[in-house]
């Protein structure tokens, strides 16, 4: 793939499945996705600018990656669960968000895509999207499972894709252990996870783009391997991709091998 310039490869899957690793490996290499670390997931580098957009363009096609949407009650305790988080002391804060999470969880019901905005949604965002493929050569966010449909419905240059999957429960569990979700979201977060699974592949299928599928952690285990099937802007010797590789990969960090 090397020399063809002014596309994107997207790095997605749910989540906690890899695919900061898989970031990292790319900023490793020269290709800086430009998105910040965030220590306390051991995780990030989404570009905002990127991530607000998927947002804007999941809550138009009325889906999205976490409950951030739906019944105006989940709303109202997103917000108190951000401001009790900010405002309370961390002993009480932490308390109150547990409790309001679990409220948040309590039905395990989807936000599914209405399929008939699309081309609405496209027809407003489809210049943006089309201008924002152009800015980088390598861009990273979970949230493209739910809106890369609209991605390519516009026109996007979006080249190849990076799908980092892993056992459900593992994904669900390590966002458990992150904080990212109580653990009555378990079933929930199970059942979107899948969902978006299914949305990207999907959409890479319908407009023929070519997707690389990486099992986490198992493609950790073959350097060689990986370096044979990952799609890359530029080429690179193996000797500067088995450098790269040794700087990001950390196997403490690996939780769980299932």
């Amino acid at each position: 793939m090397a020399g063809r310039g002014g596309f994107v490869i997207v790095i997605t899957g749910p989540g906690r499945s890899g695919t900061t690793f898989l970031a990292l490996l790319y900023r490793e290499l020269g290709f800086d996705p430009k998105g910040e670390w965030n220590p306390n997931r051991n995780a990030g580098l989404e570009a905002k600018i990127f991530s607000q957009a998927n947002m804007e363009l999941a809550s138009a096609l009325g889906t999205v990656a976490t409950p951030r949407r739906g019944p105006r009650s989940s709303r109202i305790l997103l917000r108190l669960r951000k401001r009790s988080t900010k405002w309370l002391p961390a002993s009480v804060g932490g308390r109150v968000n547990v409790v309001l999470g679990r409220l948040m969880f309590r039905r395990s019901t989807l936000d599914l895509v209405d399929w008939s905005r699309l081309d609405a949604v496209v027809a407003e965002h489809g210049e943006r999207l089309k201008a924002l493929a152009q800015r980088t050569e390598v861009v990273k966010d979970p949230q493209f499972c739910w809106t890369l449909q609209a991605w390519l419905a516009s026109g996007a240059s979006i080249s190849a894709v990076v799908l980092a999957l892993r056992p459900l429960e593992s994904m669900v569990e390590s966002r458990i252990r992150a904080r990212m979700i109580p653990e009555e979201g378990g079933e929930w977060a199970k059942n979107n996870f899948a969902y978006g699974i299914g949305l990207a592949m999907a959409a890479v299928s319908e407009y023929r783009v070519p997707v690389t599928i990486l099992r986490f952690p198992d493609f950790l285990d073959g350097p060689r391997e990986l370096y044979a099937c990952l799609p890359l802007p530029e080429d690179r010797t193996w000797d500067e991709f088995r450098n790269a590789f040794d700087r990001v990969h950390d196997a403490t960090l690996v939780h769980d091998r299932r």
